[in-house]
């Protein structure tokens, strides 16, 4: 069977309608669904969608797929958190420790090093480290 503008509009419309909200994931399934289609011999768009979505596992599995992207996309987000939680603190931790290096030869720049690990502290591990924890409790209690 032909595809034509108008089924693949009805497609997108009705994978929106039961609860597939990501661009990506619905072209994915719309392309899915129509190559399938046209693969297939009839004329009838209505049975052949229908058929299309049981082998798919219907819109219960659509939603899940949903569910699943979202996760997916969350845990990418919260990889992202732990590797930047990761480099600020190592960042803090050489520039607190060439702080007492510098401290304890008596060289000069020592305060500068105690400041900056302080700035790294205040500007940039603190807000990254609320932010994550932010994000878990959101992900937890949704």
């Amino acid at each position: 069977m032909q595809i034509e503008e108008k089924h693949i509009d009805f497609i997108e419309k009705s994978l929106k309608l039961y609860g597939v909200q990501s661009e990506s994931l619905r072209e994915d399934l719309v392309d899915h669904i129509c190559t399938y289609i046209e693969s297939q011999d009839g004329n009838d768009f209505n049975a052949l969608y229908q058929e299309a979505l049981q082998k798919f596992g219907g819109y219960a599995s659509f939603q899940n797929l949903q569910l699943e992207s979202n996760f997916q996309k969350i845990e990418q987000q919260m990889t992202v958190l732990s590797k930047l939680q990761f480099i600020g603190g190592l960042l803090l931790i050489i520039l607190l420790v060439l702080g007492f290096i510098f401290k304890i030869m008596h060289w000069p720049y020592a305060n500068l090093f105690m400041l900056l690990s302080c700035a790294v502290l205040v500007m940039f591990l603190a807000p990254v480290s609320l932010y994550g924890r932010y994000k878990k409790s959101i992900h937890k209690f949704s």
